[in-house]
């Protein structure tokens, strides 16, 4: 698969194309002095965060944890001591097009041992992305990890290992949560994992947002409910020790409109403006992995009523995404009346700053209401507790009550268990005349996710459940789920970040009427498993995207039929005046929705047995389209035996950092109400609802059709930016490959030439990498003579011009190029310089 967003000649003809990526945007892959076009002005917003610098770890060496830290390093208990962790960087590389981004993650581990390593790692992805890609690189090779059903990955993996090959294995626990394990890190060797996925963006009344989970928070499991608890809870290092692995994060956003107004809601970022849209970066240089990454911004001009993305997979079919925008503009009238039911968990993991920025928001969301709701204020920890039996009415008296009762419930501490608030939420007796809304505010600190779901969809009834996620690393798979299946909806307020803003959010949804029993009239387009299938409700400025597979051309007319404050509504949409967008991900986004369709999401999330067609259908599905789920494995393994001359193999679990914003220290209400605490270095086990981390060698347990399951997992892509690591006994140092500006003849658009080579950067970095194994300190310029024919294909890849001491290098990145295909053209022949800079960092 090209990555990313290999164009069709068909689609270059429509008369709205797409917009190119401006590949001469990124910092890596581009000689500033030899940009065609300056970069436009730089600025930078958003708040500080906690920054990594300095040489990362060299040697897995004892470390006295009581002693203050000279530099961040990440830290293993083994047996009595402290050891220094081999995971070194972790980079984001994102390019948005139209509603979807794709992004590339690369983590790098090393091993400054004497003997051979595994590594295991927890981390978080985004919870509705389609992971669709992974890549191991060990020095100059390259390894394509295959997609596997579990059982066969996992028995591929062990194979591996036992055999001495380095390997690696990812396995998704959570749609948000997954698993790592890199096998037989050979002494002093560096290994790059690189993960490839696609995601949509959230919209909301015009505004875009991104959101990057960097860090796995602590997860409360109810003793003896959640069979895979030690999987969901790594270790975490304990308060006051020091760790920094660096996090890089780099968002180009493509587009032909003016970006405006972009935020990041955690972290400080520089802004580029670029002649196609803009680049983002960290404005401080590498974070740590303590936050989420939250971006948003707008687009100038007015919002389309649709937006049109497709993949042309055959001469007349493809895979669409559609986006609709229901109408705006009615206001309450003279809706039915409210009753407001404001839930706040007040567990340990919410002490602090998100408590406080919890009890903000019911502040302001208490000071918003009409004045003929009704409302109730519940907490809950390990119990529920309600400020009154049954919902009051909106006095200012009730209303200063309610705060004083929130304000008493601070540091209460205590488990999660969330389904004591729905019970206390949902139970309680309503006025039969009053429209039901809740609002539920937690960081999402638990395991036993699908539990919450099912008791939410038995007790819901005709009331609408929104969610409002309140921390720096939210568990976004509940959060989200609670407004899915509650038929509202969801959003994320950062720790002290002012909540004002999403709480009238809250109200502009409820204060309007709400389009519901939607269809979709598709005239004369013919379209095939469109999902979802059973179509949500759509509040005020919440878009409607349609994934599906289509024949024949997309064009005609698409009416949206559904009720609108009672009326019967029809909503037709011309898709000749679709905005549209070209993205080559689009199989794989449509393939994971339709999986979340056949799989009942978010409810079947816990590994178990696979029966009958439907789950057959979900594997198959899975397995052609390389996406990644509980079911299924991504497994790479290099052919290369090397054992140990007496067969051991050493394994390290790698702790997580602790989120910004939660308060780790024990407090006189118990340790954060996540049972007998297993922080790394202060006993272990997962027992009795701990978060220890019970994974060793050894660990199984049952998931998809009686297979075994072992800890880790691996993952990556062959696209992107991602920072390269340190090879040939260069330690850390980061190889970069940039790309000068091309002189090109003919008449296909540099842009796109350009992007197809991004696309192809790895092949090129790889043969720089086989000239670092000779000379560390190769550095130089390289330029291709390409010749690109009609159809696209590379006819003619010579040496224009090499100034590498090793001359092996320049004709195997030619080599590569005649393997690239170019969208093709009708202007004939195009000739092409392509220069690349080469520094070994």
């Amino acid at each position: 698969m090209v990555r990313p967003l290999a164009l069709s000649s068909f689609w270059s003809l429509l008369a709205l194309a797409c917009t190119p990526v401006a590949d001469g945007d990124d910092p890596e892959l581009d000689t500033p002095d030899d940009l065609a076009e300056a970069p436009g002005p730089v600025h930078i917003s958003g708040p500080e965060a906690s920054t990594c610098s300095g040489p990362r770890p060299t040697e897995l060496t004892a470390i006295d944890p009581a002693a203050e830290p000279d530099q961040g390093q990440l830290m293993v208990a083994a047996g009595d001591r402290w050891l220094g962790l081999p995971l070194q960087a972790i980079r984001y590389d994102t390019v948005v097009v139209g509603t979807l981004a794709e992004t590339t993650v690369t983590q790098t581990f090393v091993n400054p041992r004497s003997e051979r390593l595994e590594a295991i790692y927890s981390f978080p992805l985004p919870d509705d992305a389609a992971i669709d890609d992974y890549w191991i690189r060990i020095g100059s090779r390259s390894i394509h990890g295959l997609l596997k059903r579990y059982a066969e990955a996992q028995r591929t993996f062990d194979q591996a290992r036992k055999a001495g090959r380095t390997a690696a294995l990812l396995t998704q626990e959570r749609p948000n949560l997954f698993t790592q394990a890199v096998t037989n890190i050979g002494p002093g060797e560096t290994i790059e994992v690189e993960i490839h996925l696609v995601q949509p963006l959230r919209q909301r009344a015009g505004r875009y947002s991104l959101a990057l989970p960097t860090v796995v928070g602590p997860r409360y499991s109810p003793p003896g409910a959640v069979a895979d608890a030690s999987r969901i809870t790594p270790p975490v290092l304990p308060a006051g020790v020091d760790s920094c692995v660096p996090v890089e994060i780099a968002v180009d956003i493509d587009t032909t409109l003016p970006v405006a107004d972009v935020a990041s809601k955690l972290h400080a970022v520089a802004v580029t403006q670029r002649p196609q849209g803009v680049s983002v970066a960290l404005a401080r240089g590498p974070a740590r992995a303590d936050r989420d990454f939250e971006l948003s911004w707008r687009l100038a001009g007015p919002q389309p009523r649709a937006e049109l993305m497709a993949q042309k997979t055959g001469d007349n079919e493809g895979y669409f995404a559609l986006t609709l925008q229901p109408p705006q503009g009615f206001d309450a009238g003279s809706s039915r009346p409210r009753e407001l039911v404001f839930v706040v968990d007040v567990s340990g993991s919410m002490r602090g700053a998100p408590l406080d920025t919890a009890k903000a928001a019911i502040e302001r969301a208490l000071a918003g209401m009409r004045k003929d709701d009704t409302f109730n204020l519940i907490t809950f920890a390990s119990s529920a507790l309600s400020f009154e039996p049954a919902s009051v009415a909106n006095t200012e008296d009730n209303r200063q009550r309610a705060l004083d009762f929130l304000a008493n419930a601070r540091n209460v501490g205590g488990s999660t268990e969330m389904l004591t608030g729905v019970a206390a939420a949902l139970d309680a007796p309503k006025d039969p005349e009053r429209l039901r809304m809740v609002l539920f505010m937690t960081d999402g600190y638990i395991g036993n996710e699908v539990d919450i779901f099912t008791a939410l969809e038995a007790a819901r009834r005709d009331a609408r459940v929104f969610a409002l996620g309140v921390g720096s690393s939210v568990n976004r798979f509940l959060v989200d789920g609670l407004g899915r299946v509650g038929h509202g909806s969801a959003t994320v307020v950062g720790p002290g970040e002012a909540p004002a803003a999403v709480v009238d959010e809250f109200y502009e949804s409820i204060d309007r009427p709400v389009l519901t029993d939607i269809s979709i009239d598709w005239g004369g387009l013919a379209v095939a498993d469109v999902a979802p299938a059973q179509l949500p409700d759509l509040f005020a400025g919440q878009p409607l995207v349609l994934h599906g597979r289509y024949t024949g051309a997309l064009a005609g007319n698409v009416k949206i039929r559904g009720k609108l404050g009672g009326a019967d509504i029809e909503l037709p949409v011309r898709l000749a005046d679709a905005r549209v967008h070209e993205h080559d991900g689009l199989a794989s986004m449509w393939a994971r929705k339709r999986i979340d369709d056949l799989s009942n999401y978010p409810f079947n999330q816990v590994p178990g047995p696979l029966f009958g067609p439907r789950w057959e259908a979900v594997v198959s599905l899975a397995v052609k389209h390389r996406i990644l789920t509980d079911y299924t494995a991504f497994v790479a393994v290099d052919e290369r035996r090397e054992r140990q001359p007496d067969g051991t193999l050493r394994t390290v679990q790698i702790p997580v950092e602790s989120p910004f914003g939660l308060d780790m220290s024990p407090s006189d209400e118990g340790s954060l109400g996540l049972g007998s605490t297993g922080l790394i270095g202060q006993g272990g086990g997962g027992g009795g609802g701990g978060i220890g981390y019970g994974h060793n060698s050894g660990e199984k347990y049952r998931r998809a059709s009686g297979s075994s399951g072992q800890g880790g997992s691996g993952s990556g892509s062959g696209y992107g930016r991602g920072a390269g690591a340190g090879f040939g006994g260069r330690g850390t140092r980061v190889p970069t490959v940039r790309q000068a500006k091309p002189e090109v003849q003919g008449s296909l658009d540099q842009d796109l030439i350009r992007r197809v080579v991004r696309a192809h950067i790895n092949e090129v970095r790889a043969c720089y990498e086989s000239g670092l194994q000779r000379d560390p300190n190769l550095r130089g310029r390289v330029a291709l003579d390409l010749q690109i024919e009609k159809n696209g294909v590379v006819s003619r890849a010579d040496v224009a011009e090499d100034t590498l001491a090793v001359n092996t290098v320049a004709p195997c990145i030619a080599a590569a190029a005649r393997g690239w295909r170019f969208p093709g053209n009708s202007g004939g022949v195009v000739t092409v310089r392509y220069p690349f800079v080469l520094e070994p960092g």
